[in-house]
């Protein structure tokens, strides 16, 4: 930095008219250095354990039996290998493939 008591002239000025010289205000040029610290940052966790209540239908069945009485059956008419009252689809043969 330069003030008005150390300023020397250049050479050109020097053989003309003596004028004193007009001195600015110093402009200042920063240099900035940036060091890293480490902070410490703290981040608080919380488990949290949550038990949540499901409704799961369980099927539980009653039983009864009844006893009616059926119609009147005649014998040899009704279901048997012999006879063909409804034998469930064996024909007129009256009995199963199978018998």
């Amino acid at each position: 930095m330069m003030n008005a008591g150390n300023f020397s002239m250049p050479q050109q000025m020097q053989g003309a008219q003596q004028v004193q010289p007009v001195i600015c205000p110093p402009q200042y040029r920063y240099f900035d250095q940036f060091t890293p610290r480490q902070v410490p940052v703290v981040h608080p966790i919380v488990n949290v354990n949550r038990q949540h209540i499901v409704d799961v239908p369980e099927h539980f069945y009653t039983e009864t039996t009844e006893n009616v009485m059926g119609a009147p059956m005649m014998p040899g008419v009704g279901m048997g290998p012999r006879g063909c009252g409804g034998c469930g689809g064996f024909g007129r043969r009256g009995r199963s493939p199978w018998m």
